[in-house]
């Protein structure tokens, strides 16, 4: 996280590192000023970072930058997006979290912004899109608390097979779609391509309905 604050100092100040000192200080230029130099140490830095404790929270509603290049974001908050979008970047971002594989966050980029360019894949804009998502999926919890609940620490079954993390999302995606589409095969392609929050909207209803019988039948 302290590198994240990092990054995020020294974008919005547009300063760029020149090398680290001897004494373990950084010397620092300004973009707009490049004949003006001067050195910061770790405390200034850190000093700086404090003023960007928000960026600790995930924001309460969905948040990203709108273009990479020339390549303009999706929803913000998914409205109108296709639920296999939705499906394909949950995807990747539990992936991401479970790995921390970082290629899987050039995916998630991706599909957030369709046609971007690999050259803008940078670590400050993957972490953009890794933020948007989070907000995101904690957007929906709050809207949908009844079917986005969080993923359970430990899946090993009784033998203590703990199945891989592509298997267990697979496996949650093939139940999300089988529960919209009723076990119909036919309606799959109906439902992928419905909005993602009619989508979530009926999932939610449905593991609410499986929550009430569950609690009557106690």
């Amino acid at each position: 996280m302290e590198e994240i604050l990092t990054l995020c100092l020294f974008k919005w100040a547009d300063l760029r590192v020149l090398c680290k000192t001897h004494d373990g200080n950084y010397l620092v230029k300004h973009r707009q000023a490049p004949k003006h130099e001067t050195t910061l140490t770790i405390r200034q830095v850190q000093a700086a970072t404090a003023s960007l404790e928000f960026l600790r929270q995930f924001a309460p509603l969905p948040v990203r930058i709108t273009k990479i290049g020339r390549a303009t974001a999706i929803e913000a908050d998914f409205q109108g997006v296709p639920f296999s979008t939705f499906i394909s970047a949950d995807n990747y971002y539990q992936g991401f979290l479970h790995t921390k594989n970082e290629a899987l966050l050039s995916h998630l980029t991706t599909l957030l912004y369709p046609k971007v360019k690999s050259r803008h894949l940078t670590t400050p804009l993957l972490l953009n899109a890794f933020y948007w998502f989070s907000s995101l999926k904690h957007y929906f919890a709050r809207l949908f608390p009844h079917f986005l609940q969080p993923m359970s620490s430990s899946s090993e079954d009784l033998l203590g097979y703990v199945p891989p993390i592509g298997e267990v999302l697979r496996t949650a995606m093939n139940a999300q779609i089988r529960a919209l589409t009723g076990g119909d095969i036919t309606k799959e392609e109906a439902v992928l391509s419905m909005d993602t929050w009619r989508a979530l909207t009926e999932l939610d209803a449905k593991a609410k309905e499986v929550e009430d019988i569950k609690r009557q039948t106690k």
